[in-house]
């Protein structure tokens, strides 16, 4: 299976977006507590912020994820190289569903470790919600090591 990666069109960026916003809002609406309204708010301040000028943010790497094999887009990686620290943070890794459990995602993940190793880039870090097991245990599998866990409770 081979994947490159692919600068997206300005559409392909505002379509990624009007998926990401919500589904990102129900990830901290249910892993922080967060009434749905506030969580919705809180995901369109962060892209607001972190994505200003949308794929063409500074020191930001929004990608496609391109399937050579199958000829089209299977997913989108979004990642941020830290110089300074020699570090690359992934803020999001999506395999589309019909794409799923064919081994995209550590493939692609292992790529762009190989990539940025070869840039002089020391470590990779990314986050993982609570309540995505099986992320949580592919990252496991591919060497991440947990670096801090948070915790919540409805009273």
């Amino acid at each position: 299976m081979r994947t490159e990666l692919r600068k997206m069109t300005e559409d392909e960026f505002d379509k990624y977006i009007e998926d990401f916003i919500p589904d990102y809002a129900k990830d901290l609406s249910d892993n922080f507590l967060l009434p749905s309204d506030l969580a919705l708010e809180e995901s369109r301040q962060f892209m607001d912020n972190i994505l200003p000028d949308k794929q063409e943010s500074d020191g930001q790497s929004v990608y496609n994820i391109y399937s050579i094999e199958e000829e089209k887009n299977i997913g989108v990686i979004w990642y941020n190289i830290q110089p300074d620290s020699k570090k690359v943070f992934v803020f999001h890794i999506l395999v589309y569903e019909d794409f799923r459990e064919k081994g995209y995602a550590p493939s692609v993940l292992q790529q762009l470790e190989s990539d940025m190793k070869n840039q002089g880039i020391t470590s990779l870090g990314l986050s993982v919600f609570g309540n995505n097991p099986g992320a949580y245990n592919l990252y496991k599998k591919l060497g991440y090591n947990t670096a801090s866990i948070s915790m919540g409770k409805t009273i």
